[in-house]
């Protein structure tokens, strides 16, 4: 088990946080497995089972990855319409829901792991409400998520995923007139990358973002599920009907 913990460390793999920590007997100082400081010595690294038991042998936590602070994760899939997507909860909010099969979902895990703490497979009254929720959306009767949300990201991102949130319901915008709406010029190639970076897919509403020409332009879930969200909303925005 040593060997696989001193593997993760060195590796800095994000999804052994929560499961130990790594203490340098040099400096005194205990990290996340996932820590992206330089590395001590083998020879010179304790690994203990959480912070607790670190702070209890004399050491001091990191201020880089600041090993004492995060909220676990609870992950589930959820099948829906436009395939499996995977969802994660805290106690307090949403902070996952992309598409399971994307390229990308092993950087949106890492991302939530480093940003908000390690994760575990299991249900919450949180993900049960998303559920039921999307099968709303999907049904065409339901226009909004109540749901509370984390998604912390860089300020260019964490302004163009308001930005989203503001396109009305059976809408859409280009990705030039998102980039003009958050004060980035001509930057919409930027826009894109932080359109695609969000992690809150269907709740933050990416999938209303298209090409100047009317094309469809990119989506992590691929263009079958954009194109099926949005003939959802036009449907029942035009009809009332599902």
């Amino acid at each position: 088990m040593t060997t696989d913990m001193e593997r993760a460390f060195y590796a800095s793999d994000s999804a052994w946080d929560g499961r130990f920590v790594a203490a340098a007997r040099t400096t005194g100082i205990f990290c996340r497995p996932s820590c992206r400081v330089r590395k001590p010595l083998p020879r010179n690294v304790e690994y203990v089972p959480d912070a607790a038991a670190a702070r209890a042998a004399g050491y001091r936590a990191c201020l880089r990855c600041q090993p004492e602070h995060g909220s676990t994760v609870t992950l589930a899939k959820i099948d829906t319409p436009v395939g499996r997507m995977l969802a994660g909860a805290t106690g307090q909010a949403i902070v996952l829901c992309d598409f399971a099969e994307r390229a990308m979902i092993g950087a949106q895990l890492a991302v939530v792991r480093r940003r908000i703490g390690p994760t575990l497979e299991g249900r919450s009254p949180l993900l049960d409400r998303l559920e039921s929720q999307l099968e709303e959306f999907f049904a065409g009767t339901r226009r909004e998520f109540d749901l509370p949300i984390d998604i912390p990201g860089s300020a260019f991102q964490e302004r163009v995923w308001a930005e989203l949130q503001r396109i009305p319901y059976g809408e859409t915008i280009s990705y030039r007139q998102l980039a003009e709406r958050v004060g980035a010029g001509a930057a919409y190639r930027a826009v894109g990358r932080a359109n695609g970076s969000n992690r809150v897919a269907v709740i933050v509403p990416c999938h209303r973002v298209i090409a100047a020409g009317g094309g469809l332009g990119g989506y992590g879930g691929g263009l079958p599920a954009k194109r099926r969200l949005l003939e959802i909303e036009r449907r029942a925005a035009v009809t009332g009907q599902p």
